[in-house]
């Protein structure tokens, strides 16, 4: 009888052991922080062929994670080099088709922020031409919490903390694209 107490018991707590992980981010191995505005798009008042439209992002490495009053350095915790996040650039071919404008017509480009240990910021710029006139709109990857919104993430070395930042860009509308005109 005392056997298959201890049995029982060790079979309980094999169990409770399984499934008493304090959450996807233990299981994982990822960090997930949510910073609002860090992808900037250049606005100008007017773009005309042989103009780029433009966007950046330069962020901290030391970033605010809800709920905690530390800082979270995203560069220790991930060992991460670079943060790559997905965009795209489409033309209105039609009323509401929309093309990509980049070569072979790939849906999205990867834009990546390095990590510059001079400022210990993650920073990105990327432009591109823009050569013919028509209706555009710049939009980015989507976040698992919208369209809205986008993730950028580290480009950690294997087995290493993954960081996944849920940001948007200004300037977007409620589906996560800038609209614009090429004059």
């Amino acid at each position: 009888m005392m056997k298959k107490i201890k049995l029982f018991a060790i079979a309980i707590l094999g169990t409770l052991s399984l499934i008493s992980c304090n959450g996807d981010d233990e299981f994982y191995n990822a960090a997930y922080v949510s910073v609002p505005d860090l992808i900037t798009i250049d606005t100008p008042d007017t773009y005309t062929v042989g103009d780029n439209v433009s966007f950046h992002t330069d962020f901290s490495r030391y970033l605010q994670e809800d709920g905690f009053t530390e800082l979270l350095d995203i560069y220790r915790t991930s060992q991460a080099e670079s943060f790559e996040f997905a965009y795209r650039i489409e033309k209105e071919t039609s009323p509401d088709v929309w093309t990509s404008v980049f070569n072979n017509e790939d849906e999205y480009s990867v834009a990546v922020a390095v990590y510059q240990p001079g400022t210990m910021t993650y920073k990105c710029d990327v432009s591109t031409l823009l050569n013919s006139t028509g209706n555009y709109r710049l939009g980015f990857g989507e976040s698992y919490t919208g369209t809205a919104s986008t993730d950028i993430i580290s480009n950690n070395p294997e087995n290493e903390t993954s960081v996944r930042i849920t940001t948007n860009a200004n300037n977007t509308d409620s589906e996560g694209y800038y609209h614009f005109t090429v004059n």
